[in-house]
């Protein structure tokens, strides 16, 4: 796989935001010090906070932010029709592929390329070869003695340990089945590299199997360093989120155990629930959150959902330039009609009959201090601990964890322990995953939790998406957007397109790469 060999070696040029990184990237000789290893693991290993050029819509962000399509794939978000009527005639235009699950995402309604779908196979590789050259650096200081010398190695090292992890972990979740114990070993991922120098051989995809043992590995790695370590900051990954990410993983692992154990050392060591009862902030998501434990790069939700405005009533509410609205299936998720859910006010709302995101507003249309994809809070946690628990059959935890959060989100005066109480089996499991949905709406989970809720050891179940896509033109004589056609798209549970393909370029130009299958889409025409 030369093509991710190449991407890899450039990554200083692709991410340099330092004079230390331009200047002396070529030369191993002015790394003389872990201050100039921490500059490099910051400049190159985590996320861009990008400022991109037109975020207020989904077809300004494509190669920028990282993964914005996620958010389209499942079920969280539909087609914005409304509004104003530009957007309305640009509604989803660049995101057509993703949104419809297209063999070719990258094209939009007219066949024609408008995404980048490399960039973000690229991006993350990048990040990946940074840690291994970091992590290849960190040798020349093995003999430090100071112990404020030692602690930051350490600090460096697990950082780095952690980030390839969750690298990996996006990657194989991307373009690899989700994990299946029968099947893990042959089901195929994507390659794996953890050497810091260039190899003339062409890659093949390591196994799904093989690569969560890496990403295991690395993040027992990550906890082994950052064990002792103090936060240094919430855009730097700590114990904490190590833990967190473990968790996540054996759970997709189906280690139940496991997977309860770090869950429960996060929930008892790191950061406490925010109560919705008792919160006085303007925006749920930001960067006074007293549960955020870890975020990396920026958001763009903001400018492409329907959102509320930040000024929360002080000005009022707007329809932003954008592509998506909440869906109707989230927000019915919350049961509005008894409106005892503090989220239906703080995540979203409805707004004189508009249903508005509100959960993560930012100053404009994107903010650049949290991201919508990669941030890690202590609500996870919860969840993690009570779905393993209630998965490996210890049901009295699973029922106090879920009980834990939903008292920090359900009206204080309506809150009532026994509607959990009286869960057991696949109606408890059942209840977390729609616990799951609410609590973590919009953060990049909702995707990957259907992959592998379809092949869950302990109660698999049923999924299935439709989305409905709107197609107009514009009339210059009446200077209004007209309805073209509608189609409705569905996506079953046995359909290939839960792994996505492997980015044109990389089939294009790596031989021996097979891509993930994929049918042509089909879909059935809806009256106007």
């Amino acid at each position: 796989m030369k093509k991710v060999i190449y991407i890899v070696v450039c990554v200083f040029a692709l991410f340099g935001c330092s004079g230390f990184l331009e200047e002396y990237s070529q030369d191993k000789a002015y790394i003389r010090s872990y201050e100039d290893l921490d500059e490099l693991l910051l400049g190159n290993a985590y996320f861009v906070r990008y400022q991109t050029r037109n975020s207020w819509q989904f077809s300004g962000v494509s190669g920028d932010l990282y993964y914005p399509w996620i958010h389209v794939l499942a079920d969280e978000l539909c087609q914005q029709t409304g509004g104003f009527s530009w957007v309305a005639g640009g509604a989803c235009g660049s995101i057509y592929g993703y949104y419809t699950w297209q063999y070719r995402v990258y094209e939009n309604v007219e066949g024609k390329q408008v995404w980048d779908d490399g960039a973000d196979f690229r991006h993350l590789y990048s990040h990946i070869n940074a840690c291994n050259m970091i992590l290849e650096e960190t040798k020349a200081f093995e003999e430090m003695t100071e112990e404020e010398d030692v602690q930051n190695v350490n600090r460096i090292k697990g950082e780095c340990h952690f980030l390839r992890g969750c690298y990996y972990f996006l990657l194989a979740n991307f373009y690899g089945k989700p994990y299946v114990a029968s099947t893990a070993e042959s089901d195929p991922a994507v390659p794996i590299k953890t050497s810091n120098y260039v190899e003339d051989k062409y890659y093949s995809r390591n196994s799904v199997a093989e690569v969560y043992k890496q990403i295991v590995t690395d993040l027992l790695d990550a906890e082994k360093f950052l064990k002792d370590v103090p936060k240094k900051s919430m855009w730097r990954a700590d114990i904490n989120a190590v833990r967190l990410m473990l968790s996540r993983v054996y759970l997709y692992m189906c280690l139940y155990e496991e997977a309860e154990k770090y869950a429960a050392l996060v929930t008892e060591n790191g950061p406490q629930l925010e109560d919705l009862n008792s919160f006085s902030g303007k925006e749920f998501l930001s960067t006074n959150l007293s549960e955020l434990i870890f975020s990396t790069g920026a958001s763009s939700l903001p400018g492409n959902v329907t959102f509320y405005s930040r000024n929360d009533g002080t000005e009022p509410g707007f329809v932003s330039g954008n592509d998506m609205r909440i869906s109707n299936e989230l927000y019915e998720a919350y049961n509005p009609r008894n409106p005892i859910d503090l989220r239906l006010q703080y995540f979203v709302l409805d707004y004189d009959g508009s249903i508005r995101y509100r959960k993560l507003q930012g100053e404009t249309f994107q903010t650049t201090d949290l991201s919508d994809v990669f941030l890690m809070r202590t609500a996870e946690a919860w969840l993690n601990l009570a779905e393993a628990a209630a998965c490996a059959g210890d049901e009295p935890t699973a029922r106090k964890a879920l009980n834990t959060l939903r008292e920090k989100r359900i009206k204080r005066e309506f809150f009532d322990e026994s509607e959990v109480n009286g869960l057991t089996g696949e109606n408890l499991v059942q209840f977390i995953r729609e616990e799951r949905r609410r609590e973590l709406c919009l953060e990049g989970h909702r995707w990957f939790d259907l992959r592998r809720y379809r092949v869950a050891e302990k109660y698999p179940q049923e999924v299935t998406v439709e989305h409905v896509y709107v197609n107009k033109t514009y009339n210059s004589s009446t200077y209004e957007y007209e309805t073209l056609w509608i189609r409705k798209f569905v996506l079953t549970t046995d359909d290939p397109a839960w792994v996505m393909p492997l980015p044109k370029a990389e089939i294009d130009k790596n031989t021996g790469m097979l891509d993930n299958p994929r049918n042509e889409r089909g879909y059935e025409d809806v009256n106007n």
